[in-house]
């Protein structure tokens, strides 16, 4: 299966917050983020698998205050079900995982994820994506 180019550019999010616990309070709170934002009943499916890796590599940006200029660390998460990723499994993985680096930055809000679709010498078969950030 080839990976999407862009996904999950519909959902809004904030990683200011602190790291959640269990994949049920973080879908709750992703829900409640979204309706308290937009007024609308969240009609995402969060619990169907929709990206059909076992595993991805997501690579982000943030101020590095010790090297005093921007990184963009990266990070490999696996599927649970070792076979493919739901949209709520990824957004729990992703944020427990960057929310301590950017919970004080200005780029802080989830604006969705971009293929990287140049070769990846340290994974070469696994999809990159660049977690999109906005202020």
């Amino acid at each position: 299966m080839e990976p999407f180019k862009t996904m999950i550019k519909d959902v809004l999010w904030n990683f200011e917050k602190d790291k959640f616990i269990s994949l049920e309070e973080f879908k709750k709170a992703l829900i409640k983020y979204n309706e308290d934002i937009t007024g609308d009943y969240f009609k995402i499916p969060l619990d169907e698998p929709f990206l059909e890796f076992s595993e991805i590599i997501i690579q982000y940006s943030h101020w590095d205050d010790i090297e005093e200029d921007e990184v963009e660390p990266s990070f490999l998460i696996k599927a649970d079900n070792k076979t493919s990723f739901t949209r709520g499994e990824l957004l729990y993985k992703v944020h427990n995982e960057v929310s301590e680096q950017l919970k004080d930055e200005d780029h802080k809000f989830f604006e969705g994820f971009d293929l990287w679709e140049g070769e990846n010498p340290n994974y070469p078969n696994i999809p990159l994506y660049f977690l999109q950030q906005g202020s």
